[in-house]
Formats: structure tokens, sequence, C-alpha cells
């Protein structure tokens, strides 16, 4: 007989990772049975994945056994319950390695089900899910190597975006990303936005949109977010910090940068 090759986990937290203890619990809380059926179409998994899926403990499930869980169809009556709470801590452990678990985009990482709703969880689950997007949110927003974009495409409006789709309440995340030191604001928009700004100038092309959100926002969202992202408030921040006294100069050119683009932004869509 031959002897069968080891699974290939990858995506594992290790202990010291920041979201270590949330993932450790949501194994936890999320611990049922395995499903009866995976919710999706059964031809478009590849066939030896198929017949494995339900064979490993949930944390041991191979890291491109979710890819192909993701890469198929949605049965039409939709992803139950039961599967969705099975996958779900294997998926938050993904996620919170950086590894994208859609092969679509990060936006529909966690629309499968609505999974930003407490109304569908235990206290305990929603303790769990409530650390995990707060978190995420600060982590996407927080510096990065050389204060780059992400290789991935991650960036707040897409972060905001794949949790709006999973069900969260837009007014919920706006408000925690409001709630961000000014400073740590900026450098997250100047990140996102730096290729259309023009760092330490104080004049911005008029028609210009700095300001652009993804495609897959809903469009009853489409206009909340944009007019978030070029409020008055949001440009009078940047620019208070710009001008603060003790600013440090790179800051301060990165911050009048973004609140130009807000402005900028503003206009071009009046």
């Amino acid at each position: 007989m031959t002897k069968r090759e080891p699974l290939q986990l990858e995506a594992k937290v290790p202990f010291g990772h920041p979201f270590f203890e949330i993932i450790e619990e949501a194994y936890q809380v999320f611990a049922v049975p395995r499903p009866v059926n995976l919710g999706v179409w059964d031809f478009a998994l590849d066939a030896a994945i198929q017949r494995d899926f339900l064979k490993p403990p949930i944390a041991e499930l191979p890291y491109h056994y979710v890819r192909d869980w993701y890469f198929a169809p949605v049965d039409p009556p939709g992803i139950a319950l039961s599967t969705w709470v099975y996958l779900l801590p294997r998926v938050l452990e993904i996620m919170a390695q950086g590894r994208p678990v859609s092969g679509v985009c990060l936006e529909t990482s966690l629309e499968r089900y609505e999974t930003g709703n407490p109304d569908n969880w235990s206290a305990a689950q929603w303790a769990v899910l409530d650390r995990f997007q707060r978190l995420y949110l600060q982590c996407a927003m927080g510096p990065r190597e050389d204060n780059m974009p992400s290789s991935t495409g991650e960036t707040l409006d897409t972060v905001l975006c794949m949790f709006r789709l999973g069900g969260w309440s837009l007014d919920s995340l706006l408000e925690q990303v409001a709630a961000m030191p000014d400073a740590f604001l900026a450098e997250c928009l100047w990140r996102d936005w730096h290729l259309h700004l023009w760092t330490g100038c104080n004049v911005m092309n008029l028609n210009s949109n700095v300001v652009s959100i993804t495609n897959f926002w809903p469009a009853s969202d489409q206009e909340q977010i944009f007019a978030w992202y070029t409020s008055p408030a949001l440009s009078e921040r940047m620019e208070a910090l710009a001008f603060a006294d003790g600013t440090p100069p790179d800051l301060a050119d990165r911050a009048l940068a973004v609140a130009n683009g807000i402005s900028a932004s503003r206009l071009a869509a009046a």
C-alpha cells in the first residue's frame, strides 16, 4: 500500500500571534458536529478534495481545501448554518494569517452567511466574532512594511466592504474607523491613496477623484461610504493634524495630502 503523503495545512496562527487567543476560542465556541453536506455544487469541487473534505479535524483542514470550497458556487438554498459554523473557525484563522480564502477578492470572504448579525449567534460566539472584526480592522489600518499598499489588495475600503457584505452594520464599522487616532487614520488613508496624492503640495487638481470605492459595495451603501470618505469633518481632521504643533514633517505632509485629496474628490463629485 502506498503511504499517504501528510496533508499540507498552511495558514495556521502560531502562539504569540495577535489573533492566537481569538482563534483558539473560535475553535471552542464554534465546535459542532461535521455537517451533512458542504452547501456547494459538488461538480465544482476537486473530486479528491470532496471525498476527503470532512475527514480531518476542522483545525487541520488544509488551506487549499478551503480555497477549493470557496471556488465552488453555493447551492441555491444557500449555505446552511451548520456548515458555516463548522467551517468558520478555520476561515477566521486563514484570514488572520493574511491569506485569501475567496478566489474572487477579499470583499467576498464572509458573504456566504450573515456572519455579522449578532442574532445568529450565542453570546459567546458573537463575542469572538466581534473581537475578531475589531482587531482585523485595526490591523488592516495599521502600519505595513515601507508603508506601502498590501500586495493582496487589502485597503481600508476593501476591509470595510468585506465586513459589510458579511452582515456587519456599516454605521458600526464607520464609528470604529472614526474613533481611530488622527495620525493612525492619516497614515492609513495616505497608504491607500498615495498613488493619487501629491505629497507635500497644497494644491490638488480639482478635477481629480482621489477617493474610489470598491465595486463590491452594495448599491444601497455606496452613497454613504463615499460621503464618509469625502466628508468635511474628515478633511478638517486631517488639516488640523497637518498644521498641529509637534506633528512630524512627514506625517504633516501626508495628512495635508489626504485632506486635499478628500476636498478634491468632494468637488469632483459635486
